[in-house]
């Protein structure tokens, strides 16, 4: 039985808890792969004259996102016995659209509950020492901005 088809649910019995949010967590990852141009199965032939040139070179972020994908695309749906807790103990990394790492990375929420976060360099996704990882928004930018005040590099300054 083809439980995550497309088409009309009419039917059909509702998707197991694991077997949905798995579905749904993939779709959510592939969109962001999309967006961040990797191409994938989806576009067959969309992109054909784009082959003359050479792919952009992969960012460190969206390397790390690669591998988590490749993962999470060789783990098998979950049966009757729980929940995805591979899936759960994964760091997915958190790339915004030029690649970098964003300044706040966070672990899944679960059963309700927020993941914990926690404030990182966009360049280079090392953790920022002094930074507080806690279940809400550690406001990072204060801590980034500091640190690049402290190591000389250019801060914003002009407003």
């Amino acid at each position: 039985m083809n439980m995550l088809g497309g088409g009309s649910s009419a039917g059909r019995k509702p998707l197991k808890s694991g077997m949905k949010e798995l579905a749904v967590f993939r779709e959510k990852v592939t969109e962001q792969h999309r967006q961040m141009g990797k191409g994938g199965k989806h576009h067959l032939g969309l992109e054909e004259p784009k082959k003359l040139r050479p792919p952009p070179a992969r960012t460190p972020c969206q390397q790390e996102l690669d591998q988590v994908l490749e993962r999470i695309s060789t783990m098998r749906l979950p049966d009757d016995r729980g929940p995805l807790e591979h899936l759960y103990s994964l760091h997915i990394p958190n790339c915004d659209k030029h690649g970098l790492y964003n300044l706040k990375q966070c672990k899944m929420s679960l059963n309700g509950q927020r993941g914990e976060c926690w404030c990182v360099n966009p360049n280079t996704g090392k953790l920022i020492q002094g930074a507080p990882t806690i279940r809400g928004d550690p406001e990072c930018h204060l801590f980034y901005n500091e640190q690049q005040e402290a190591g000389g590099a250019h801060a914003q300054r002009v407003q």
